[in-house]
């Protein structure tokens, strides 16, 4: 019997197996997560803080900041602090590779003989044409200047496979942008921290966190300090063997209560402590075994695939990129995959294809061809998953 699951981001549905009294498994430290990361035994990183409302040098947990101006460095150095300078991907990947890497290893350090660039930010099209190249971006510019440090934002959900194994390769740090408002998107958390563990980098990765509201009309992330140790708890529960935690933006009043949580971060309990019944039923999904082909999907882990000149143009012929996560212990197959523009924008297909594999407890990057017009972006489209055999996991919209 075929069976059909539309996805649909006008409700968040979480179908997260052992909600009722079964105990939360602890999650093992993987091999080699006490090694340290940029020499730091804690990552507790503060990034874009609004310096005409709070002065960092306020700051009393952090060990890692940034971007900051090239002459900083002997200041947070003399106080146990590693300083990244800036680069935004724009000349990066609207430049041909070797002039981007040119622009990385050219770049003015200040004299720092440990010179570290943080990237801001690579993971566009779930290892499509930008993330192809941006993976090799940072392959040659470890190869021409191997002193430098590369520390990378990564965005847009989970990581693919290109991307996080040239981070596996030659990334000094990971910080994936987990910008979360409430419980409904912790969801988006606990995909990035289960794609890091799977491709053996989330010792080198921190999450970090939005602390007030973004620069767009909607991105609101943790408004108060209970939500913001809310969201440090959840993540010590999925992710223990993450060296630290990072903070994004924030105001005056919520940075310190991020400096607090950063200062106490290895005595935040790893076993859920604290949290409500619906986040440990979250984390237990990731973290659960299951017999048959048990898939995690959502229409906010859909992008088309760019053109790698970086133009924002879509590579030809297009095709939406779907992440598809299999926690099962069975591989997936034949996984039918239908792209709808929503019913007030006629309802119709615009994108299908098969996805032929998904490995047990892996993922794969499904191919779609495009074969109509979108009239709605990211998330806001229809997602239809035919799957025999398979379980199917929904989420919901992204933060």
């Amino acid at each position: 019997m075929k069976h059909f699951w539309t996805l649909q981001v006008s409700a968040v549905v979480l179908l997260a197996a052992g909600l009722g009294g079964t105990a939360m498994p602890r999650l093992s430290a993987a091999k080699g997560a006490e090694t340290k990361v940029l020499g730091l035994s804690k990552v507790i990183a503060f990034l874009y803080s609004p310096a005409k409302d709070f002065d960092p040098k306020q700051l009393r947990s952090v060990t890692f900041i940034g971007p900051k101006s090239s002459e900083e460095w002997k200041y947070w150095r003399a106080r146990g602090v590693v300083m990244g300078v800036g680069h935004t991907w724009f000349d990066l990947l609207r430049s041909p590779v070797e002039k981007a890497v040119e622009n990385l290893v050219g770049q003015d350090y200040g004299g720092n003989p440990q010179p570290l660039v943080m990237i801001d930010e690579f993971g566009f099209d779930y290892g499509g044409g930008l993330d192809e190249k941006s993976a090799q971006i940072l392959r040659q510019t470890k190869r021409r200047k191997p002193e430098l440090a590369l520390a990378v934002f990564e965005m847009r959900g989970p990581i693919p496979p290109v991307l996080a194994e040239a981070y596996r390769d030659v990334a000094d740090l990971v910080m994936t942008e987990s910008y979360m408002g409430g419980k409904q998107s912790y969801w988006w958390l606990a995909t990035q921290v289960w794609s890091a563990r799977r491709y053996g980098i989330l010792p080198k990765t921190i999450a970090v966190l939005g602390v007030g509201k973004g620069g767009n009309p909607g991105e609101t992330w943790a408004q108060t300090k209970e939500e913001l140790e809310q969201q440090v708890r959840f993540l010590r529960l999925v992710a223990p063997e993450s060296p630290g935690v990072g903070f994004y933006g924030g105001t005056p009043e919520l940075l310190a209560s991020a400096d607090a949580l950063g200062a106490r971060f290895s005595d935040i309990p790893t076993d859920g402590s604290g949290l409500p019944a619906d986040l440990l039923a979250l984390a237990r999904t990731f973290s659960n075994r299951y017999e048959k082909p048990t898939l995690v999907v959502s229409p906010a882990l859909v992008q088309p695939n760019y053109n790698e000149d970086g133009s924002g143009h879509l590579a030809e012929p297009q095709t939406m990129r779907p992440y598809l996560i299999n926690l099962g212990d069975q591989d997936a197959h034949d996984v039918q995959i239908r792209m709808r523009n929503p019913p007030a924008k006629g309802g119709d297909v615009f994108a299908e294809g098969i996805v032929p594999l998904i490995p047990k407890r892996s993922a794969t990057i499904g191919v779609i061809p495009v074969t109509g017009h979108w009239h709605v972006w990211v998330g806001q489209w229809e997602m239809e998953v035919e799957a025999p055999g398979c379980d199917v996991r929904v989420l919901g919209a992204a933060p």
